[in-house]
């Protein structure tokens, strides 16, 4: 019988709590760095805020691997075959770090004519190119980042990324404070203080998780071991992380095209949508959180051939997602005013809210099915039609319906709203359904390797 791992036995509570807390952080961030930014100067806030699509596509690159190379290895892991899943983790590390270091050059060597394209203005201009060169080296940094985070999670070890995360958001804001408002004596810095305190506040963080990892985990890493997972490890990894990077950049461009039906309505529609939007990521924390557990429970038990556990584990991790992402939306709605005020006093905003906040609401228990069920179908191997069917359907239906709705009904704002629920509701039958096909049973990197020894042994 196989063993039980550790983050087995700390369970979904047990791994989701701290994750809950280091998502919190993590999503902080940004909010944070706007702040500082704003006191700045507009332009800078602009500047930042104009560049950051082009860094999270970099991210999503680097995160969609680590998290398939992860997948396998917690695989391995589940099925008690320790020495393999080191093997994955240093294979699937070395191309998270050679990816990290194109990023950074190629991030570098291109922001002149990403802004240039962009047709930003003059001043803004010059500080998003001064602050993508410097925070492109966030690149290769958040490479380790990655990598460390996800060793600790599959080694039922969250509550140091945690911890990690504390110090980032901690030193980026003591960081921020300093370089801004001139504490402790330093000279106001401005956009490039803001992007180095960034960047060194990361460095601080990965060094307290890269810590752990050497002295909570201690992997047994063996050159051989490596050699003979290298080409194995690297087709399992980009196996799933191909069809896992087309529904992040379908939402981005989603996003993208939504805001500009929502900018053709009026600044004010633009302004409320956005504040809407942005409001509602406080729900997603919670089924971020969980979903991140749960990928790393069900693959150690998809690995040990534990069917019925992995489904049982689906059931239970849903359940929680869908109360907890349902209590704090609720919550929202309700507070739906306060929370407006801070934002805006435009009252033609401010008498939209509660409606605008409640269809904000309904989408929010379709979208945490899909990105609870659309996550683990990835991590077990099952992503290729999620990851095109979903795609197709929003630019398809939902797009299309999203301007019929806002333009031809003239529903306005509450039109892309609408679409935006549609999108999300049946993109959750879809991808229920997939998992109750139990087709991810047949799709692990195990159920896989062993088709392949049947057939050589038929031959």
């Amino acid at each position: 019988m196989t063993e039980t791992t550790s983050a087995q036995k700390k369970g979904l509570w047990g791994m989701s709590r701290p994750l809950l807390v280091e998502q919190s952080l993590q999503l902080s961030v940004p909010l944070l760095d706007t702040f500082f930014l704003s006191r700045v100067s507009d332009s800078a806030a602009s500047a930042a805020g104009a560049m950051t699509p082009a860094v999270f596509f970099c991210v999503n690159i680097l995160w969609v691997t680590v998290f398939s190379g992860s997948s396998i290895a917690s695989q391995r892991l589940g099925a008690g075959n320790q020495e393999r899943a080191v093997a994955t983790i240093a294979t699937y590390a070395l191309w998270i770090l050679l990816l990290g270091a194109l990023l950074t050059f190629l991030l570098y060597a291109i922001t002149p004519w990403i802004t240039s394209a962009m047709g930003l203005p003059g001043q803004v201009q010059t500080d998003a190119n001064t602050y993508t060169r410097i925070v492109c080296w966030l690149m290769l940094i958040w490479s380790a980042k990655l990598i460390f985070q996800s060793i600790l999670n599959i080694y039922g070890q969250p509550q140091w990324n945690m911890v990690a995360n504390i110090v980032f958001f901690s030193a980026n804001m003591l960081g921020n404070s300093i370089v801004v408002f001139g504490w402790f004596g330093c000279p106001p810095l401005g956009i490039v203080g803001v992007a180095w305190a960034s960047v060194i506040a990361s460095i601080l963080g990965i060094l307290v998780s890269g810590t752990m990892v050497v002295w909570q985990v201690k992997l047994a890493f063996h050159w051989r071991n490596f050699r003979q997972e290298f080409r194995s490890a690297t087709h399992n990894t980009f196996r799933i992380a191909l069809p896992s990077m087309i529904e992040p950049m379908s939402f981005d461009l989603n996003m993208i095209v939504l805001n500009s039906f929502a900018a053709s309505l009026g600044a004010a529609a633009l302004a409320a949508k956005i504040y809407t939007f942005n409001t509602f990521l406080v729900g997603l924390i919670i089924t971020l959180a969980l979903t991140m557990a749960s990928e790393v429970l069900i693959c150690q038990f998809v690995g040990a051939a534990r069917y019925d556990k992995a489904i049982e584990q689906m059931r239970q991790s849903l359940k929680a997602a869908l109360w907890g992402s349902g209590l704090v939306v609720f919550a929202l709605v309700v507070l739906h005013s306060p929370i407006m005020h801070l934002y805006t006093d435009q009252d033609v905003i401010l008498a939209s809210a509660f409606w605008l906040f409640l269809l904000a609401a309904l989408s929010e228990p379709p979208r945490a099915i899909n990105v609870m069920v659309g996550g683990v179908l990835r991590a077990t191997g099952d992503g290729w039609l999620i990851s095109t069917v979903g795609p197709l359907f929003t630019w398809l239906v939902a797009v299309p319906a999203a301007y019929v709705m806002a333009f031809v009904f003239d529903w306005g704002l509450y039109g892309i709203m609408l679409a935006a629920i549609l999108d999300e509701g049946c993109r959750s039958v879809m991808y229920w359904k997939r998992w109750k096909m139990n087709r991810w049973q047949q799709t692990h990197v195990h159920a896989l390797e062993q088709k392949k020894l049947m057939a050589e042994s038929l031959q």
